[in-house]
């Protein structure tokens, strides 16, 4: 800016030709619907040309030259002039970056209007106009009327950068947006910082209660991307999924892919047989604000025993909850019903309480309504939609007892003897697997287990299973991160490994069984290296020390079409090749199906 300063001429005739000439060219970056699955709209970003590419540098230099207006028109114009040409047909919406002084300008009104988007193809309520606070805003009763005017005429509004700069409570109070824009500096290292956590949180409570949207603001990396989720974040964009593009192109595939996985693994692990929050709520009583006086409220508390308590709503918004309990303690005593009897109900009713989504997990939920304050403690929850609108109430006694239901439904999908996650779990692995862009599947048994099982007894069978179950569980530390280990039954196990698996993590597992396998033999059958056992014809023979066979199969080898199943069998299938090396080397080994060259620790194919 010194620079322009000093050459405040030439930048003031280069801006002008740059806005005559149409130098303004919009950008599209996807909003993403992470609950849907897919792209909900794309924020229009403006690009000028060096020197003035940045549209910070920009509007800079336009407030500098008295053009802020001529410029902010123009990079409208452009924005609707690529919506024109490159809309999808898809329905999608588009946000607008307006600043509040223009959003109150009369002339704003003038030529945004839902007639003067109509040779655009577009309509009104297509389009969010999102507030960017770069200044103060100085007139706060023209932006509250400007923003109702908007919203009359079918537009939504966005909060931009809510959390930083001069996005305060005041406009926030004022403009009532449809949309909170989490500041990027708030969500970057989300995942790592317990402060920013309870901000995002109170963020989605917030925005719930009032029927707001909560859109994170450039995310960069999966950990946060995960927090926020876990957080209720449901709408965000970022370098993560797509950098601005000339075009309004969603996300790759892959990356859309893994973001629905995580997604339904955060909301489906806790709900083992499908159950969400929203088979435990029930409608209740309810009354809308201004229309119960405290004194009718107490005859329908006596005159119902049953009713334990009443939420207080402001349309479809809880906006209050009375519980039998509060309202008797506050109406009680010498003075206290004269106090609250003419009053509306609203005033007894308690202003603070735990609201939560409906797809929220049952243990989040649990968690959540264990950490409030005493007096509040055994209050039932507000269930709200994706909107904030009232959909029932769940009480601690629900909550507390479906938490012990899932407990035992994970315990029952356990194997018994392993204790690792069964067959369910396995197949719904494979099946998240499958939508990332790489994993790969190791199917894992003993060879010989059968004849060790007979020879040396069920009870020693059981301990040499639980050792295999140790040492896999050992062996995850050298895995890719995030692999899992399940046990399908018996001597069979399967590992699920996001990416590749190095060699010498499939050499260090094997090794690892051999080393420590001993102690389940006696000296004499350590020193020889077999025992004496019935194979499965009946005949008496030598049987080598059992052994660990993997087979190991990749992604780039699978129909990405295969059911899970018939990824599992393929794996399976490995294993009668794996063993012939077992039984002639007599040492643990694993097999990758590539068909590629033998390499050090194992084989390939």
């Amino acid at each position: 800016m010194r620079s322009f300063i000093v050459q405040e001429k030439s930048y003031g005739q280069f801006l002008r030709e740059l806005l005559e000439k149409g130098g303004i060219h919009p950008v599209f970056q996807p909003i993403l619907d992470v609950a849907e699955g897919k792209v909900y709209g794309y924020e229009i970003l403006s690009r000028g040309m060096p020197p003035m590419e940045s549209p910070l540098d920009l509007l800079a230099a336009a407030r500098e030259c008295g053009m802020q207006w001529e410029a902010e028109r123009a990079c409208r114009k452009a924005a609707l002039e690529g919506i024109r040409r490159r809309d999808t047909g898809e329905g999608v919406r588009y946000f607008l970056n307006v600043s509040p002084w223009v959003l109150s300008d009369s002339r704003f009104r003038e030529l945004f209007t839902p007639e003067r988007l109509k040779p655009y193809g577009m309509s009104s309520d297509r389009i969010v106009l999102e507030l960017t606070e770069n200044l103060p805003v100085e007139d706060y009763g023209k932006l509250e009327e400007s923003v109702a005017w908007f919203r009359k005429e079918g537009f939504s509004l966005a909060l931009d950068d809510v959390g930083s700069g001069y996005s305060g409570l005041r406009t926030m109070a004022v403009c009532a947006p449809d949309f909170f824009k989490i500041d990027i500096e708030i969500v970057r290292g989300v995942a790592e910082d317990p402060y920013k956590k309870h901000v995002v949180r109170f963020l989605c409570s917030f925005a719930a209660n009032v029927g707001a949207k909560i859109v994170a603001e450039g995310v960069e990396n999966w950990e946060d991307m995960k927090a926020l989720l876990e957080l209720g974040v449901h709408f965000a964009q970022g370098y993560l999924f797509a950098r601005p593009q000339k075009d309004p192109t969603p996300p790759p595939a892959h990356v859309m892919a893994r973001l629905s996985a995580m997604y339904a693994e955060l909301n489906e692990d806790d709900h083992i047989v499908g159950e969400g929050m929203r088979a435990l709520v029930i409608k209740g009583t309810t009354a809308q604000k201004g229309q119960m006086s405290c004194e009718e409220l107490e005859q329908l508390l006596r005159k119902n025993r049953t009713l334990d308590h009443l939420v207080v709503l402001d349309g479809d918004l809880p906006v209050g909850l009375i519980t039998r309990q509060s309202f008797f303690l506050q109406t009680g005593g010498a003075f206290g019903y004269q106090l609250f009897q003419k009053r509306p109900l609203e005033e007894a009713a308690k202003k603070e309480f735990l609201t939560m989504p409906v797809f929220s997990p049952v243990s989040a939920l649990a968690k959540l309504a264990m950490e409030r304050r005493p007096d509040d403690l055994y209050d039932p929850v507000v269930v709200v939609d994706d909107r904030g609108c009232f959909l029932g109430t769940v009480t601690m006694k629900q909550i507390i007892s479906r938490s012990t239901e899932l407990e035992v439904e994970r315990v029952r999908s356990c194997n018994p003897l392993s204790g690792l996650p069964g067959n369910n779990n396995i197949r719904k692995w494979i099946e998240d697997a499958r939508k990332e862009s790489l994993f790969t599947l190791i199917y894992c048994d003993l060879d010989r287990f059968k004849e060790y099982n007979d020879s040396h007894g069920f009870l020693k069978g059981d301990e040499l299973i639980n050792f295999t179950a140790t040492i896999l569980r050992e062996g995850l530390d050298r895995l890719p991160e995030g692999s899992r280990l399940g046990h399908i039954g018996g001597d069979d196990f399967v590992l699920v490994c996001p990416g590749k698996v190095s060699s010498t993590a499939l050499d260090a597992i094997c090794a690892a069984f051999d080393r420590k396998k001993g102690l389940y033999f006696s000296r004499e059958e350590n020193a020889a290296g077999c025992y004496c056992a019935t194979d499965r014809a009946g005949t008496v023979c030598s049987v080598p020390l059992v052994t660990l066979s993997l087979s190991v199969i990749e992604q780039d080898n699978l129909d990405p079409c295969a059911h899970p199943a018939v990824t599992a069998e393929k794996a399976a299938s490995l294993k009668h090749a794996v063993k012939r090396i077992t039984a002639a080397e007599r040492r643990s080994a694993w097999l990758i199906d590539r068909r590629k060259a033998v390499s050090s620790g194992g084989t390939e194919r």
